[in-house]
């Protein structure tokens, strides 16, 4: 009796099946990644007049933004607990130093940090600038800052860059010197 069965396929058909299907389904997925930042990913400040506000620094004295005598100045939104903002923090430090007339001011974010916690982290993580407390989120939310680390530059009252993610020494240099 013949077998009418066909012979069993062979391995590199199976091989390139699972490579197209799983090649397909990459791409729906970065289609998908791609659409979904686009409508809802990580908001940018918009550019034109800064909000102004007024917070706490980590001693209990207010800090107005409109009352900055600098015509450039640096915000960046943080929290302690946040790994990439930890990444930047040593960046930050330096270029501080290195730039003592453009003011970096720290806006930490974390509603569960007392400004006491977030002291002691600042001490420990060796910052430099000044660092205000915005628990309730107020200022990040008028900034429309909703991924940390994000950097925002200002000039004259208004914003003219942003960052959002890690800030390096170079790529802040490079904003600050692009607006001098």
């Amino acid at each position: 009796m013949a077998d009418s069965s066909s012979p069993p396929a062979p391995k590199s058909n199976f091989v390139m099946g699972l490579l197209r299907d799983w090649g397909i389904a990459l791409i729906v997925v970065v289609l998908v990644f791609v659409g979904f930042n686009a409508f809802f990913g990580p908001g940018k400040p918009p550019s034109g007049p800064a909000r102004d506000f007024t917070l706490l620094d980590l001693n209990g004295q207010e800090w107005t933004l409109s009352e900055a005598e600098e015509r450039v100045i640096v915000l960046n939104f943080w929290f302690t607990d946040c790994p990439p903002c930890r990444k930047e923090i040593p960046d930050l430090v330096r270029w501080q130093d290195e730039n003592p007339d453009v003011p970096i001011v720290g806006i930490h974010v974390d509603p569960r940090k007392p400004p006491g916690v977030v002291k002691r982290v600042s001490e420990q993580l060796g910052i430099n600038y000044k660092v205000l407390d915005d628990r309730k989120v107020v200022v990040a939310k008028a900034y429309n800052v909703t991924n940390y680390p994000t950097t925002v530059l200002l000039v004259d009252g208004e914003v003219v860059d942003a960052k959002v993610g890690v800030l390096t020494h170079a790529r802040l240099d490079q904003m600050v010197t692009a607006v001098k």
